[in-house]
């Protein structure tokens, strides 16, 4: 599985929507950390366009984001490596919804942030 993991991770491509994908989901984190107020008072976790708020919870809820940005990229990765040796174009695909998971996953973060400001 190392020798995979290094044949996936020396494709140039790869390396680069990795490390995008790590930094956006780092990023994620640090700005819930230091921009979310932590304190008793349920936050907005959901908000629906037709029927407005529609799920509050606790500030340490908002962390399942990048809690769930990890674990898209672990497992996709896990699996792109696995998938690299048989099909690329595969690989590539999957390795390319890790980032635009993690986009959209900032994009919803940013969103909760400013519904909850």
């Amino acid at each position: 599985m190392i020798n995979i993991l290094k044949a996936y991770l020396g494709d140039f491509k790869i390396r680069i929507i990795l490390v995008l994908s790590v930094v956006l989901n780092t990023g994620l984190f640090l700005f819930f950390y230091f921009f979310i107020k932590q304190s008793n008072v349920p936050i907005v976790l959901h908000y629906n366009v037709d029927w407005g708020v529609d799920y509050f919870g606790e500030v340490k809820d908002v962390f399942t984001l990048p809690i769930i940005g990890f674990l898209i990229l672990f497992f996709n990765t896990l699996l792109a490596a696995r998938l690299w040796l048989k099909s690329n174009v595969l690989s590539y695909f999957l390795t390319a919804v890790i980032l635009i998971s993690q986009i959209f996953l900032v994009l919803s973060g940013i969103a909760l942030y400013l519904i909850n400001r």
